[in-house]
């Protein structure tokens, strides 16, 4: 939806994303942050250090998985 909202020059300064808190935005972020450096990387180990990140990413209250979820 994003990148069709950019495409389609429908958004002036922001991008509306309706019912995400900055808390889940934030931990978005911070997920994709981490996958976009891990994948950077030529050597197989940052892949592999993804794995606890991602376990312990995932390892929330069930309110705050469903938002991930959502987003």
């Amino acid at each position: 939806i994003i990148k069709h909202l950019i495409e389609d020059n429908c958004v002036d300064s922001s991008i509306p994303l309706p019912n995400v808190t900055s808390k889940i935005l934030a931990k978005v972020i911070e997920y994709c942050k981490r996958h976009v450096d891990s994948r950077k990387s030529v050597d197989k180990t940052a892949e592999e250090e993804l794995k606890p990140f991602d376990f312990k990413f995932i390892k929330v209250n069930q309110r705050t998985f469903f938002d991930l979820i959502l987003v």
